[in-house]
């Protein structure tokens, strides 16, 4: 029906001004009975802190459904699953996500799917297209002619080298007249404007004043120069963001932070806490798991029971038990079940409140849409991919902070390689 986009750089309102157009479509065209506005994103972090921003518009209040894509698809492909078998297609596995997305796109092209999804939710909202892979664009495009569209993106902000030239960006750019959006609001220091217009802008970032570049000489010196930047905080939440995990070094330095006293002044010790992803949290629960080859109803209950996560276990234990009365299940597969635990820790996530502290430690993956009043990059020597991914890795981790950045190298010779320098052509 129609299709309304937004680009800009990181911080400029993108979220907020789609918050504000869904508003006046709604003034114009309220809801229904029964109707609800749809918000879909990659990442389960966005779709949280997308869900706490739309929650604050009033006219969403109890109107809203926020999901992840590969969410969404897998609850289309359950819906329509014979139609599916009666295009010839057979349903791919709950964890075949892009196979999974694809065919949620092929169902959606079909005028009947697009017009069931449009009934229940006429609006649907998209944030941070620019990570969708060709797969979940599909879903998008073919919803496009049967509900209104408001789509947010930003080409350097996606992380994924396959997807350059950027397929969403594209295909908006020749659906639409995207509005750009150049002013940032996240932060007004200049400093931090500078590094990232010049990371934007194909250059290295220069240090100056509140954005700061420290090459130290191992890991000893890292965690004095990190245990410095955070008694120097003047106050407020402070985000430790490394591209790489990959090698030690940031978990090292942090640990090192963490353990005592450190450095000249003898600062600290700061307690940092890493983030933990979905698949962290579910590997965690699985550890309890003890399930060999195909197990009767009561063996299946009884490993469930043994799982460190009671209520992980009691959510799985009710679903296997209405497969068995319903279904007639006799013996329940050990990769059926922990399919069924990874969606459950999924699900928990997804709705579960997380505070935030006051130091935290995560990749540039996961510290994606969010914002903090001052930011440490840990950049290590093992960050892969091509000169201009790692400005965008470095792009997505200043523009973090709304009042300082530190960058601390592994050493100083990355400061002659990108994103520190640019190549001589």
């Amino acid at each position: 029906m129609t299709l309304f986009a937004i680009e800009g750089a990181a911080g400029c309102g993108k979220t907020v001004r789609l918050m504000s157009e869904v508003e006046a479509a709604l003034e114009e065209a309220p809801l229904l009975d029964g109707q609800r506005v749809l918000a879909v994103t990659f990442m389960h972090g966005a779709r949280r802190r997308l869900h706490q921003k739309l929650n604050d518009v009033a006219a969403l209040r109890g109107r809203l459904h926020c999901v992840t894509i590969d969410s969404f698809a897998q609850r289309l492909v359950a819906r329509w699953r014979g139609l599916a078998l009666e295009l010839g297609i057979q349903p791919p596995r709950a964890d075949e996500w892009d196979a999974c997305c694809d065919l949620a796109g092929l169902l959606l092209e079909q005028h009947e799917v697009a017009r069931w999804v449009a009934a229940s939710f006429p609006i649907i909202l998209v944030d941070e297209a620019q990570d969708l892979k060709p797969q979940r664009l599909r879903m998008i495009a073919a919803l496009t002619p049967a509900v209104r569209l408001f789509v947010a993106a930003d080409d350097f902000q996606c992380l994924d080298q396959t997807l350059r030239p950027n397929p969403a960006v594209a295909w908006l750019r020749a659906a639409c007249q995207p509005v750009t959006l150049d002013r940032v609001h996240r932060t007004n220091v200049n400093a931090l404007l500078a590094a990232a217009g010049a990371l934007r802008a194909g250059r290295a970032p220069a240090a100056d004043g509140a954005f700061r570049i420290f090459a130290a000489r191992g890991a000893p010196l890292a965690a004095a120069a990190l245990s410095n930047a955070l008694a120097w905080r003047r106050g407020g939440s402070v985000a430790v963001i490394t591209p790489a995990t990959a090698g030690g070094f940031a978990h090292d330095v942090v640990q090192r932070v963490g353990a005592g006293p450190i450095g000249q002044r003898q600062n600290g010790p700061f307690r940092i806490v890493w983030e933990r992803s979905e698949s962290d949290d579910a590997d965690a629960v699985l550890a309890g798991l003890v399930l060999v080859g195909p197990a009767s109803l009561a063996d299946t209950v009884g490993a469930l029971r043994g799982l460190p996560d009671a209520g992980v276990a009691r959510a799985v234990i009710g679903r296997v038990r209405r497969q068995a009365a319903a279904g007639g299940a006799a013996q329940f597969d050990p990769a059926d079940i922990v399919q069924l635990i990874r969606r459950q820790v999924a699900v928990r996530r997804q709705h579960g409140h997380f505070d935030e502290p006051t130091f935290a430690a995560m990749t540039v993956q996961q510290a994606k849409n969010r914002e903090f009043d001052g930011v440490v990059v840990l950049w290590p020597f093992r960050v892969g991919g091509d000169a201009e991914h790692k400005r965008r890795l470095l792009y997505n981790g200043i523009t973090r902070a709304r009042r300082w950045c530190t960058v601390i190298l592994q050493s100083e010779n990355l400061l002659r390689s990108p994103p520190f320098s640019v190549p001589i052509v």
